[in-house]
This record gives structure tokens, sequence and C-alpha cells, in this order.
């Protein structure tokens, strides 16, 4: 577990084995993240709001979303963090 910075707020990387960040895609307003992660032989789409977290943890997070996706190519998996990233324009 380890956290990473982006755009400006804290992300807390918790991934299995075996899972690979490909991507990590900020919509224009800067109030959600979708990361794109290889998995053996498909993709998953993690969704995060950027958010507050309780008191003890400082500054902006990540907060993931519940819902995730699994498909089977990379462009698929693009296609579903665009989706999400255009909710914020919408």
């Amino acid at each position: 577990m380890d956290v990473i910075e982006i755009a400006g707020a804290h992300l807390l990387r918790d991934a299995a084995d075996g899972w690979q960040l490909l991507d990590s895609i900020v919509s224009q307003d800067r109030t959600r993240l979708a990361c794109i992660h290889g998995v053996g032989q498909s993709f998953r789409v993690a969704r995060f709001l950027r958010g507050h977290m309780q008191p003890q943890w400082q500054g902006e997070w990540w907060l993931q979303q519940p819902e995730r996706s699994i498909t089977d190519s990379e462009q698929s998996a693009r296609a579903l963090a665009d989706e999400w990233l255009t909710l914020a324009t919408n």
C-alpha cells in the first residue's frame, strides 16, 4: 500500500497482486479520476471522486467509488473511463 499524488490530491493505492496501473486520467474540472489497470488478460476501471477523508487524513484525497468495471480490451476500458470523466462536465 502506498500513497501517490495525482492532480493535487492523494491516492491511496492498494492494488491486488498482478494489477498494473496503465493510466490515471483526471477530468477537466479535477473532480473525478479514472484509473485503468491491466489484470492478466482483462482490464479494470476504478472510479474516484475528489474529497476529504476522516480528520486524521489531512488534505484532499481521491475517494474510490463502489463501481468497478472489467473489460476484455484496453479500448473498452478507456471508453468507460471517458464516460466517467465526462459526467463531471454535464
